[in-house]
């Protein structure tokens, strides 16, 4: 179905900082792929970027899966930044192998259900969304 990227902090000095420019441009380019139909079929993936900020902080490390809903057929992830990746270099990488975990994660959860899920079209997807020629 769909893939939703969302980034949530509490603090707004963090909208200029690499990783929100690089979860940013994750999401526009997943947007681009809805909009080109290029989206594989079945669940819809929901990510949320959990950012530490002065005001608050998550309170867990590393991924969570926030649930599924078999209403709307959509599994929920939370994934919790740390605060050395705000300003890394390698912040490109790091969003693409949070997703690529959040596959993994889901590919797991849907197997275990009997629920079908493509998953090698969403590395196909994830590893292509970051290009430039797509």
């Amino acid at each position: 179905m769909t893939l939703h990227i969302s980034i949530a902090t509490a603090s707004s000095e963090l909208g200029d900082t690499p990783i929100n420019l690089a979860i940013t441009k994750m999401a526009a380019g997943v947007a681009k792929a809805r909009s080109q139909k290029r989206l594989p079929a079945g669940p819809t993936l929901d990510v949320s970027f959990l950012l530490p900020g002065k005001l608050d902080k998550p309170e867990f490390s590393g991924m969570r899966m926030g649930g599924y809903t078999h209403d709307n057929n959509i599994l929920f992830f939370e994934k919790a930044v740390p605060e050395g990746m705000i300003y890394s270099e390698q912040v490109d990488d790091y969003v693409a192998l949070v997703l690529q975990d959040v596959i993994a994660n889901a590919h797991s959860f849907f197997a275990d259900h009997h629920i079908s899920f493509d998953t090698k079209a969403w590395e196909s997807l994830v590893g292509s969304v970051g290009d430039p020629d797509h």
